[in-house]
This record gives structure tokens, C-alpha cells and sequence, in this order.
């Protein structure tokens, strides 16, 4: 039942709840959403007073974050104001629009901002993130919908990843159904003990299918005529357009991926890592000629495009479905946003879609216009890409790298070491086996985390960005299956103001 306002404001109750049944739920065992979730599952509703406890089993109390994803419907239409009822960080987005951000120590804001207009029916992309450092964790999601005070957000409004984007149907909510089905079975159980012992009313029931599979049949000529119709006058579009399109097979691999309208490579700017040009500058080695992405499959004919040397992938910002979203890089957490449909245009051209996009391409737009964006697709130029197979040159061999000291079964070795915080990694594989990494400071903490993925057997390296730590000697720990190799990495810089690395230091990768 929802709040009522204040009797001296104008009030109308909401209708009753949609169809939803909570958002998908990602939750973190570290602070900064890094690495795979410990746990995945869907919650009800952002309605959580944890204490001083865990979140859940093998997660640990302190030191958490989740990251809350889905679709939300407003009961009807009017500006919404949402809030975070909390004592922690946190960042929520809906339908792409960031409204509440107290990340890193911002300051809250409880105005205008924190709403959006939203229309009655229609779902709109959310995203909520939280963080817990230490002390007692909680949260809870709330909004003000138009003439109604403060109240959290039930659960037939929230829907998670996969859900049908379209209205709810009218009536009642599935679970209405869900108790009336039950009632109707019985009957028919029960009728039909009684003919079995009397053979003449078990030849009663044989005239009775034949009619009402004949009422059955009768109406599905009607509709047949009407199918076929559309799909006709489809076809003729369907056959000019995919003349010229070969079948491609499995694309993974390592690409320059450019826009055909201009020849100019994809380049994903922001809330990225170092540029591989630049990371290769920072540590005295010649720039890269352009940007690179891995192509690797994230399952169902769906690509992650991975931006070699760190665990950040492109993505849609927010989650959003809307013309005009911005592309962004994010850690990789299986989001549809970050998942990637690859096809064919012709001429060796692709439209790059992702999951969650609905139709939506990616599209180059001038800086000036937002930059790159997800825009419903028209065959424009902008919107179609060519993949070319790139060098594995992403991560060149730096000075040192013939001299260090290679340990443990894989033959682990970092270079230049120390550093100014870009370093080398090389290692070997005698099969395809899961790895990832961690770097701990002195005080064990884990101040970097990898993505854990397959990797195939042979030579690799990885470029490691570490040149948001503070100066000081590090751990860095490499997990190869079911084994592990730890080396001391050191970072050092000419400057006597640069923190020590004893601080408490915990930036997002």
C-alpha cells in the first residue's frame, strides 16, 4: 500500500504494482565492483539493513560493493525524484542519466537533480551501485512519485536484466493468475474417473474431442493468410540487403576496428584506462598507430570487445536503450550492455549492437555531437565498421624484457622492475587454462584485480597501468589455474610529496 502524503497536499494513490519481480543483483567481495561478482541473483527489492554482517555467505562484511541492474516502470507519468537511503557510496543511473553520486567522497545532493520524467507504463533502463567500506552497511532505494510522499520502490515496478522492454499486458499480475490456474485443473481430473468404470460413457467422450479439435482447427486457416502477408513484402528488403553479405564464422581475435564513413578507429574515451599510446609513452616505448580491441565471445553468438592489457570493455552507458546513449569503458560483469552482436552489412562492413540495444548500432558522432553512441540502425556509414585483424603489438616488448628473471611454472616475469608504474608482464602456457591477477600492497590489501578468463597455450603479456598508485613496493600475485606465482613489483617516481604506499589506497582499476 503506498504512502500518503500529507493531507494538505493533493494526493492520488498509485495503481496497483506491474509485472516486475526485482532487479538482477552483482555482488563484489572488494569495494570497487573489480573482477567476476561472488555472487549473481535477482533481488525483490533494494531493501537492505546488513549491519555489521555479510551480504551474503562468501562475501566478506566489510570492503563489499553490489551493483543492482534492470528495468523500472513508473505507475504513471510525472517527474520522480529518487533516493538512496544510506551511510555509504553510492551511483544510480536511470534510463542513462546519472541522479545520485556520492562516489569517492561526494557530497549528496537532494534537489532537482535527483529526478527524471518517466511516462506511465513504459520501462526505463536503472543501474544502482553501492559501496561499503566498513561499519554498518544498508540501503535502501526510494522515489517520490508525482502527489505522493516518500516511499520505496515495490517490486512490481523493478524488472531485471532479460525482461521484456515492452508495457506490462493489462490486468492483473502474473502471480493473480498464478493462484486462479490451480482451481481450473481439478475439474477436469475429477470427471474422468467416472466414465472409466462404464464402457458406454467411455465411448461418450470420443464424439466430444472430435468437435472441439475441429472448433480448434477451424480458426487457424483464418490467421495464416493474414502471417504470410508481411512476411512477403519483407522479403524482397531482406534479399537486396543480404546480396552482398557473406557468412562469417567464430571473429574472435585482435582488431583496429574503423568506421567506414571516415576511415577514423574506434576509440572509447571515457571513464578509460591509458590509451596503449599513451601507456607505451608513460614507459619510453614508440606509440601505437591506433586503438586496438579483443574481440572475445561472451556466449549466444555475443562478443565482449575488450580493451587489451586491462579488464574494461566497451558498454552502453547506464544500460540505456535510448537513441543517443554514450559508449563507455567499464569493467566487464556479463551485462547486456556490455555484450555485443557482430553482423554482417556488406563489403566487409559490420554493425556492432549490443544486447539490451533493441536495434540500436553503434554510430560515430563528432566529439562536438557526444562522440561515439548507440542510434537506431539505417544502414548510414556511420553506423557500419570494419574489422581489421591487428598485430599482436598491443603489448611490444619493453627495454629489460630479455633480462628479467622469470619464476614459478609459467615462467612469470615483470619488466622494467622497478617502474614508473607501466609495466610488463610475460608469461607462458603449456594448455588453454583460466588466469588473473592481484596486486596487494604491504598492508595485503587488494589494490588492483584482474578479470579471471581462458587464455589460450603459448607465449603472452599483458601491459599493467599502475600509474595511479603511489610510489612503494607492491605483491603482485598471477593465478594460473591451480597455480600461483607472487613477485615484488616496485613503483618509484622523483617526488618527495608522492604518498607512501603503507596509506590505505583502493582506486578503481
Amino acid at each position: 500500500m503506498p504512502v500518503r502524503a500529507a493531507a494538505s497536499e493533493p494526493v492520488e494513490m498509485l495503481p496497483a504494482q506491474g509485472w516486475g519481480t526485482g532487479l538482477t543483483a552483482f555482488y563484489f567481495g572488494n569495494g570497487s565492483l573489480a573482477g567476476q561478482p561472488v555472487l549473481k541473483r535477482d533481488d525483490a527489492v533494494i531493501d537492505f539493513r546488513w549491519g555489521m554482517g555479510a551480504p551474503a555467505p562468501g562475501l566478506p562484511a566489510d570492503n563489499f560493493s553490489v551493483r543492482w541492474e534492470g528495468l523500472i516502470a513508473a505507475p504513471s507519468t510525472g517527474r520522480y525524484r529518487f533516493v538512496a537511503v544510506t551511510t555509504d557510496e553510492v551511483r544510480l543511473w536511470v534510463n542513462g542519466r546519472m541522479l545520485l553520486d556520492t562516489w569517492d567522497g561526494k557530497k549528496a545532493n537532494n534537489n532537482e537533480e535527483n529526478s527524471i520524467s518517466l511516462a506511465a507504463g513504459e520501462k526505463a533502463t536503472i543501474k544502482l551501485e553501492y559501496n561499503n567500506a566498513a561499519g554498518t552497511a544498508g540501503i535502501q532505494l526510494h522515489w517520490v512519485a508525482p502527489g505522493q510522499s516518500q516511499q520505496l520502490i515495490p517490486t512490481g515496478n523493478l524488472y531485471p536484466l532479460g525482461s521484456p522492454t515492452t508495457p506490462d499486458p493489462a490486468g492483473a499480475p502474473p502471480v493473480a493468475k498464478a493462484v486462479v490456474a490451480p482451481a481450473a485443473r481439478p475439474a477436469p481430473v475429477a470427471a474422468t474417473p467416472k466414465p472409466a468404470p462404464a464402457p458406454v460413457v467411455a465411448a461418450t467422450p470420443k464424439p466430444a474431442p472430435a468437435p472441439k479439435v475441429a472448433k480448434a482447427a477451424a480458426p487457424a486457416p483464418a490467421p495464416k493468410p493474414a502471417k504470410p502477408a508481411p512476411v512477403v513484402a519483407a522479403a524482397p528488403a531482406k534479399k537486396v540487403a543480404d546480396e552482398d553479405v557473406a557468412p562469417v564464422g567464430d571473429l574472435s581475435g585482435l582488431y583496429v576496428i574503423t568506421v567506414r564513413s571516415t576511415g577514423k578507429p574506434l576509440e572509447v574515451t571515457q571513464d578509460r584506462p591509458a590509451t596503449l599510446s599513451e601507456q607505451l609513452a608513460m614507459a619510453g616505448a614508440p606509440p601505437a598507430a591506433d586503438a586496438q580491441w579483443r574481440l572475445e565471445p561472451a556466449g549466444s553468438g555475443m562478443y565482449r570487445l575488450m580493451v587489451p592489457g586491462s579488464n574494461k570493455v566497451l558498454e552502453v552507458l547506464g544500460s540505456s536503450t535510448s537513441n543517443g546513449a554514450p559508449a563507455s569503458l567499464w569493467t566487464y560483469y556479463s551485462g547486456y550492455n556490455q555484450q555485443w552482436k557482430v553482423e554482417p552489412t556488406g563489403d566487409g562492413y559490420f554493425k556492432l549492437i549490443s544486447k539490451n540495444g533493441r536495434n540500436k548500432a553503434l554510430t560515430d558522432k563528432d566529439s562536438t555531437d557526444g562522440g561515439i553512441q548507440q542510434w537506431r540502425y539505417s544502414g548510414k556509414l556511420t553506423q557500419q565498421w570494419k574489422l581489421t585483424p591487428a598485430k599482436a603489438a598491443e603489448e611490444p616488448v619493453l627495454a629489460g624484457a630479455t633480462t628479467a628473471r622469470k619464476i614459478g611454472d609459467n615462467g612469470m616475469s615483470v619488466y622494467p622492475n622497478p617502474s614508473s608504474g607501466v609495466m610488463q608482464m610475460a608469461y607462458s602456457l603449456s594448455e588453454a587454462k583460466p588466469l588473473g591477477w592481484v596486486l596487494y600492497n604491504q598492508n595485503g590489501v587488494a589494490v588492483r584485480v584482474s578479470d579471471y578468463r581462458k587464455q589460450p597455450a603459448g607465449a603472452h603479456h599483458q601491459t599493467l597501468n599502475f600509474t595511479g598508485l603511489p610510489s612503494g613496493d607492491y605483491y603482485l600475485s598471477l593465478t594460473v589455474g591451480a597455480s600461483n606465482t607472487r613477485q615484488v613489483v616496485s613503483i618509484r617516481r622523483p617526488s618527495s610529496v608522492t604518498p607512501e604506499v603503507g596509506d590505505d589506497v583502493a582506486e578503481r582499476p
